[in-house]
């Protein structure tokens, strides 16, 4: 490298130089002096974004409370529904997936056949939720109790 640096010239020497130089002041320039001068103005943007973030979710928390406080008196998706009738009519539910706000996928690891029929034609007629498809089977240990795998969906308003 160093035979290679005598052959050149002087101007070629110098312009390697000016050229290296000039590389170097703008890597500087562009990795360190730029971000430390913008630090600022990047910290305002991020607070005026945590500031509209927060408003927008100030103003949904209430909404969101109305939501809940009228999906614990029947209304709203298929899945509160499902979850708050299986409590009171004696139905223990162990997975239930919601597909949309209108259908739901559940699984009943043991219930007695008249309570989950019972249930499941109380979610007809006051919810109008209807059963797609059921897997129905009585326990092996037990015969008086049933498991089942049930999608149902609601059909028109609730």
């Amino acid at each position: 490298m160093v035979e290679f640096w005598r052959n050149l010239s002087g101007r070629e020497q110098v312009l390697i130089v000016v050229g290296g130089a000039l590389a170097v002041l703008f890597v500087g320039l562009q990795l360190i002096l730029s971000p430390a001068l913008s630090w600022r103005e990047d910290q305002r943007r991020d607070m005026a974004s945590a500031r509209g973030l927060y408003e927008l979710v100030a103003e949904a928390a209430p909404l969101g409370a109305a939501a809940s406080a009228s999906s614990s008196t029947g209304a709203g998706p298929a899945r509160n529904i499902v979850s708050q009738t299986a409590n009171g009519a004696g139905v223990s539910i162990v997975f239930i997936n919601a597909r949309g706000d209108r259908a739901v996928d559940v699984n009943i690891a043991s219930a007695s056949p008249d309570a989950l029929f019972q249930w499941l034609a109380l979610l007809r007629s006051d919810y109008n939720i209807v059963v797609d498809t059921a897997d129905i089977a009585r326990e092996t240990g037990n015969p008086q109790t049933i498991r089942a795998q049930i999608s149902m969906s609601q059909r028109g308003g609730s």
